[in-house]
């Protein structure tokens, strides 16, 4: 069976307004007949959450809908929470903070079986600190400084997407400067940034497409040469380095992970044009 989808979105899913990328995520899922689970232990305001996504759901058509809300990790052993999670089809995490909700639910029951259950099909969206966690190496912390090493503080996420970093409110909060202290910091990553109201879908063979209404910023350090790493006792001497690649993609535009090649709207229409006058 193949990995599930994974639907990451910079923040400002729509859920209150248009619900367009809740709606696709919804189809991911399986339309009216989908089972989602919506997990909102990033959030401070868990409440109002419930309701917010109970609604946007149910009104893109999904019925199974299941909130929970974990503050504590002996929350995620739950065996009603593990037995919503054996059951859904999609698992979709709220925004608020990604420390909050990997603290939560990190290293746990929950957190093994939503890797193996992703590995088997189950398809797995967020919202901004949702998108954040999904990550091996998450970035943890704010911050709008120079490229510093100092500026970025990282930590470890649910690793569904080992090969990338992402950050999300990206242009909104001129995130640009972390993320590439992050890749610098770990060049053999990927670095996504995914701005507001925007979205990018993963699927199993590690093809992204672009939705939405801003640009996913992809920063990748896979050609970096004479990089210096600041010194230890120098945290806030900026890193030398050179042959960082940097792309940005609005909707239409993929992305493959294994070539780490940009592919645009136009030419894959005109490729399709093209194989149409040959037949």
């Amino acid at each position: 069976m193949a990995r599930g989808r994974l639907f990451l979105v910079g923040g400002k899913d729509g859920r209150n307004d248009d619900r367009v990328l809740i709606d696709r995520f919804a189809r991911i899922c399986g339309g009216a007949a989908a089972r989602v689970l919506v997990i909102t232990s990033a959030s401070e305001t868990p409440e109002r959450h419930l309701d917010e996504y109970t609604k946007a759901f149910r009104e893109s058509g999904v019925r199974g809908v299941s909130i929970f809300h974990a503050e504590e990790r002996a929350a995620s052993d739950d065996p009603g929470l593990l037995s919503l999670l054996d059951r859904a089809d999609g698992v979709y995490f709220s925004g608020g903070g990604q420390r909050r909700l990997v603290g939560a639910m990190g290293s746990t029951q929950f957190d093994d079986r939503l890797r193996k259950l992703h590995r088997k099909g189950l398809h797995v969206g967020g919202t901004s600190a949702g998108a954040s966690a999904v990550s091996s190496v998450m970035i943890a912390g704010d911050g709008r400084d120079p490229v510093l090493q100092s500026s970025v503080e990282l930590s470890t996420g649910f690793g569904l997407l080992p090969e990338v970093i992402v950050d999300q409110h990206f242009q909104q909060r001129e995130r640009l400067s972390r993320l590439i202290a992050a890749v610098v910091l770990n060049p053999a990553l990927l670095g996504f940034g995914l701005d507001e109201g925007t979205a990018v879908e993963i699927d199993s063979r590690g093809r992204a497409k672009v939705f939405g209404k801003g640009a996913l910023t992809v920063v990748d350090g896979s050609r970096l040469r004479g990089s210096s790493p600041t010194a230890s006792n120098e945290p806030n001497r900026p890193p030398a380095f050179a042959g960082m690649r940097l792309h940005m993609l609005t909707e239409g535009w993929g992305y493959e992970l294994a070539t780490r090649a940009a592919k645009s709207p136009v030419k894959a229409r005109r490729s399709r044009s093209a194989r149409a006058r040959a037949r």
